[in-house]
């Protein structure tokens, strides 16, 4: 199967995209997820299209962007921004947050209805183009059977998620997790954390190799966010750990 094994950019937040286009390419990855905030702002297309061509340089592909497009929550007129970036980035999917700052069950009938409604506005606009929902908590994806709703009350087929573990919750909700939203899964976010504290990638291997058994039902971006020491040089000891739960 034809998994893409790449970074999240926002996890060097403080590089240039050439320095982390090189780390990528050095620790033997083959795609990365630009984020909207610092390497490829919203509606710049500028430099999505210099971006772009960088990455081409590298062999680097782009099968998502990391927009932080909030549901319900930012200016409306922001998606059309996003929505630019990515196409000049030549993607296929982009993140976006299902609202943000509150829990899930503190959302109140009108404010569900109107994440509802935006969600269907913004996946019609992207048209050819998948919508795929940060698995996050304080979100309205911050509980797997809310997400699954949420998924279901949009009903559109180019609604999707992105997928990361809970380190608040123990192994086996993350794996009825998995369970739950495999149709919908599209991306998964990579690392090894324990609540608040962040561990090489390795140390929850046992975890990986569950999660990776459900997930390999179909073809998935692994990207890896945040190395634990926040250290580019580490990139490619943890992206060396993440192959070799595909060999």
């Amino acid at each position: 199967m034809n998994n893409k094994l790449g970074l999240v950019s926002i996890s060097f937040r403080k590089h240039s995209p050439e320095e982390i286009l090189k780390a990528i390419k050095a620790a033997g990855l083959d795609s990365v997820e630009w984020g909207g905030d610092v390497h490829s702002p919203h509606g710049d297309t500028e430099v999505a299209n210099a971006v772009k061509a960088l990455s081409d340089a590298y062999g680097i592909s782009i099968p998502e962007y990391g927009s932080y497009y909030a549901i319900g929550k930012s200016e409306p007129e922001l998606f059309e921004k996003v929505l630019a970036s990515a196409r000049a980035l030549d993607t296929k999917v982009i993140r976006v947050w299902a609202g943000q700052g509150k829990p899930s069950d503190t959302y109140s009938s009108a404010e569900y209805e109107a994440a509802v409604a935006d969600a269907k506005r913004i996946c019609d606009m992207a048209n050819d183009i998948t919508v795929a929902l940060e698995c996050h908590p304080n979100t309205l994806t911050d509980e797997y059977h809310t997400a699954l709703q949420f998924i279901q009350d949009v009903g559109r087929d180019n609604l999707k998620m992105f997928w990361q573990p809970n380190q608040h919750r123990p192994l086996e909700y993350n794996l009825d997790a998995i369970r739950a939203l495999l149709p919908y899964i599209v991306s998964v976010h990579v690392f090894s954390w324990k609540r608040k504290e962040r561990l090489p990638l390795e140390s929850l291997a046992d975890h990986w190799q569950k999660y990776i058994e459900l997930l390999s039902e179909k073809e998935i971006n692994y990207m890896l966010e945040f190395m634990h020491d926040d250290h580019i040089e580490t990139l490619k000891e943890t992206a060396k750990t993440l192959k070799s739960w595909f060999e």
